[in-house]
């Protein structure tokens, strides 16, 4: 339970972190690649959750081992 925990946090984190990342660069009206901007935020919020819901999965699969041993 304990690695659930901080891996939920790091999940917590890191959209807040892209999501400032991508606020900040809208106001100030920086464009964060050439193509098209709303994909490009699109891909930079969904890449990492899918990356933190693999991890998820894995130890959640992890533990389950480990209390049926």
């Amino acid at each position: 339970m304990k690695y659930k925990n901080k891996l939920i946090l790091a999940n917590v984190l890191a959209l807040l972190a892209v999501v400032t990342i991508v606020s900040v660069s809208s106001l100030l009206g920086v464009e964060i690649g050439g193509g098209s901007p709303l994909l490009l935020k699109l891909l930079l919020v969904l890449v990492p959750q899918v990356g933190f819901i693999y991890f998820y999965l894995k130890v959640s699969a992890e533990e389950k081992k480990r209390s049926v041993a």
